[in-house]
């Protein structure tokens, strides 16, 4: 089985369960993890489905997973209206939930003993999709952004429990594994009734929870609402098993923006959670690193409302930047906001793109800069790649690494190491 994904970590997630899964096991043929986030992210998925469906073998299929297959958290009964492109390939194709423990029927015809020794078998040979560990703790939102597929795709938000990731965790460290990434679609919402009730959340909870009761090396959060950071939050942020790296999903510095997307804060509690960590203390001492998903062009965006954007990147030392342009989804699928008014022009949305990145691009030099010479706990991954607490990537070339270090392909090892810029 080929495997390819497109999108998020989530979709990684679910992907690396569904290749752990033994319900593909006697399959052949290509899982995709499908993206519906912007028109392009869609066409990608389709045209390399396509592509794939034309070097099908007799017997092998296309197995579909992600966004593009899924409504409200559940396999899309109008997905071949949806997508009338693919309608001559239905017999080629397998529509699959997000979740393999979803297909009931054929797990319950697999002990538990196979599938536990089939997952550690994949982690322990390093077969598995990636070195370190993605796991999602909820899915879904409530909070219905403008702008967004998410919740029209995954459904409202829905948190697992504490007992089922510590138990997931200390499965993957027992392996040999040292990194984990907690991921979700809206996953500082974890614990509350409802992705709207920020007070509601245990996120910082979980968060201790997992500290006290693993032996995790590191755990770093993926993408957080600006509205869940507050100051227990921060607090955890200073642990040094907590990755020195926080991805916010801010989307817009304007205020003007962040309303018609309906989003849950306003840009002054924006700019006091980023003064908070650009100014945060660690016990290790490691300089925070920040990263952002960024939107522009959103309808009614002016060059002010950009500029509130673009600022953020420089006063800040946002280097991390998922940034992408508004898309108003006229393929497939529609949201809220593609059919306000004052769309902006594509060239415009281009325009502006291009000097988000490479504003993100100087900024991120001048970190590195300032990490020139310093010391990291490094994990050191299969293929001689490696990340530091703060998410700068290592090679041989830009560390200087221990002479009586021996790399050891398809595992991960750890060690001090020294940047050299």
């Amino acid at each position: 089985m080929e495997y390819k994904i497109f999108g998020c970590k989530t979709n990684k997630y679910f992907t690396d369960k569904w290749a752990e899964s033994p319900i593909l096991s006697w399959k052949e043929g290509v899982f995709i993890s499908s993206c519906v986030v912007t028109d392009k992210a869609k066409s990608k998925w389709v045209r390399f489905a396509k592509q794939k469906l034309k070097t099908l073998k007799k017997g092998e299929k296309i197995y579909l997973s992600g966004c593009g297959s899924l409504k409200e958290g559940d396999i899309d009964g109008d997905f071949y209206t949806i997508y009338p492109e693919l309608i001559e390939f239905r017999d080629q194709i397998e529509l699959l939930p997000e979740d393999p423990e979803d297909v009931k029927q054929e797990i319950e015809t697999i002990t538990k003993t196979s599938l536990k020794e089939r997952l550690q078998k994949a982690v322990i040979t390093g077969t598995g999709l990636h070195t370190k560990k993605f796991i999602v703790i909820q899915t879904g939102c409530d909070n219905f952004c403008t702008f967004c597929l998410t919740v029209q795709a995954r459904g409202r938000h829905k948190s697992r429990t504490s007992e089922d990731i510590i138990t997931e965790i200390k499965e993957f460290v027992a392996s040999g594994w040292k990194e984990v990434v907690l991921t979700g679609t809206n996953l500082g919402a974890w614990g509350a009734t409802s992705s709207e009730n920020i007070a509601d959340s245990k996120f910082p909870e979980l968060l201790r929870e997992i500290l006290e009761k693993t032996t995790l090396s590191r755990l770093r959060v993926s993408s957080l609402g600006v509205e869940f950071v507050d100051n227990e939050l921060l607090e955890l942020f200073k642990n040094p098993r907590i990755s020195a790296y926080v991805h916010l999903s801010i989307q817009s510095g304007s205020d003007n923006i962040l309303r018609s997307m309906n989003r849950h804060y306003n840009r002054t509690k924006l700019l006091q959670v980023l003064t908070s960590l650009y100014s945060l203390q660690r016990e290790d001492g490691v300089l925070i690193n920040i990263g952002a998903d960024l939107i522009v062009g959103f309808p009614g965006e002016t060059d002010a409302d950009f500029q509130d954007t673009l600022e953020l990147v420089w006063k800040y030392g946002i280097t991390q930047l998922h940034a992408f342009p508004f898309s108003a989804h006229h393929d497939h699928y529609s949201v809220p906001a593609g059919k306000f008014p004052n769309q902006v022009d594509e060239k415009i949305k281009t325009e502006r793109l291009n000097i988000l990145l490479n504003e993100g691009e100087r900024v991120k030099q001048g970190f590195l800069q300032a990490n020139d010479g310093k010391y990291f706990h490094v994990l050191v991954e299969g293929k001689w790649i490696g990340w530091t607490e703060n998410y700068i990537e290592c090679t041989p070339e830009n560390f200087e690494l221990d002479p009586g270090f021996v790399f050891e392909k398809k595992s991960i090892a750890e060690g001090i190491y020294r940047y050299k810029k």
